[in-house]
């Protein structure tokens, strides 16, 4: 992997061999993040002062792209290493609050021209436009959780960027990997977490008193109990949409079932993708969403951490 500074120009500053790094993307996270490490010179440190964002390339291809949090030197009878670490552009949207708010309507578009493009983001996938009415911003809300929230509104999705730095809003379609566990992975692991999962909501109108059910079959069906009491506002709106019984059970039910493969093929796939699973000793076949990667390479190991969503 080969790794480059960018300072507030533009100027790229292709950085030393590493001899280690570390690069983690996720979906649903606030941030991805990298920590890169090299032997350091006391030429590097205006170049290092100036240094805003960090680009990676694995070949030919972008493998991360982000802010510079901070670097360290450190200097001593081993010699001279410099450390350098950060956040991927999600950290532009983290970082900033918008001004307090509300939009009778707000469309996908002037959510992006309003809550994402002023703080430097110009690559962002869309998908099929949305209008999301009544969305309020409160004082001190980040624009990176505005945009999370009108993303599971309007499209039932959660927002990540992409490893070239792009914000993908609506979803994405990306490859799909093949993996045999018995060839390809040092080590499977799988998990399923029932505690937080909702069997079931009733619901009840505040101003009728009248009620209904939702039911989460599959997971009533496995013995699952975990009932839930919820009172519809009395006010309408984007807001609302975390009061119905499906948007809650959903949350409830994200990310508690994964598969964890410990990959030795570097940068094997990134969020948005997909795996094709061949697991025979696990007893787990099928093609799975990724929902995080994690590459790292030092002095003793290397390889991928890939989690999916089954």
């Amino acid at each position: 992997m080969k790794g480059y500074i960018v300072n507030k120009a533009g100027v790229q500053t292709e950085l030393p061999e590493f001899l280690s790094w570390d690069v983690c993307h996720g979906i649903g996270e606030p941030c991805d993040w990298f920590e890169v490490s090299f032997i350091y010179y006391s030429d590097q440190l205006s170049a290092l002062r100036s240094a805003c964002g960090f680009v990676a390339k694995n070949g030919a291809v972008t493998v991360f792209t982000g802010v510079v949090d901070e670097f360290s030197v450190s200097i001593d009878k081993n010699g001279s290493v410099v450390t350098i670490s950060g956040r991927s552009n999600a950290a532009k949207l983290l970082d900033n609050e918008l001004c307090a708010g509300e939009y009778a309507a707000l469309s996908s578009a002037e959510m992006i021209s309003s809550f994402i493009t002023p703080f430097g983001i110009s690559s962002v996938a869309a998908g099929t436009a949305k209008t999301v009415n009544a969305f309020t911003v409160s004082t001190g809300e980040s624009a990176w959780s505005a945009v999370r929230r009108f993303c599971r509104y309007a499209w039932n999705t959660v927002p990540f960027f992409a490893p070239n730095g792009a914000l993908i809003l609506n979803d994405r379609q990306g490859n799909t990997v093949t993996v045999d566990a018995l060839k390809d992975a040092a080590s499977i692991d799988c998990s399923f977490e029932r505690y937080g999962i909702i069997s079931d909501i009733r619901v009840k109108n505040r101003v009728t008193g009248a009620s209904y059910t939702i039911n989460n079959d599959d997971f009533i069906a496995s013995g699952g109990m975990s009932h839930r009491e919820l009172t519809q506002p009395k006010t309408a709106g984007a807001d609302a949409a975390r009061y119905t019984a499906q948007y809650q059970i959903a949350e409830s039910m994200r990310g508690k079932n994964t598969v964890k493969l410990w990959l030795t093929r570097q940068f094997a796939c990134f969020p948005g993708d997909r795996v094709a699973l061949t697991a025979a000793k696990l007893g787990e076949s099928g093609t799975f969403k990724v929902i995080s990667s994690h590459c790292w390479a030092d002095s003793v190991s290397a390889g991928t951490t890939v989690t999916l969503e089954v």
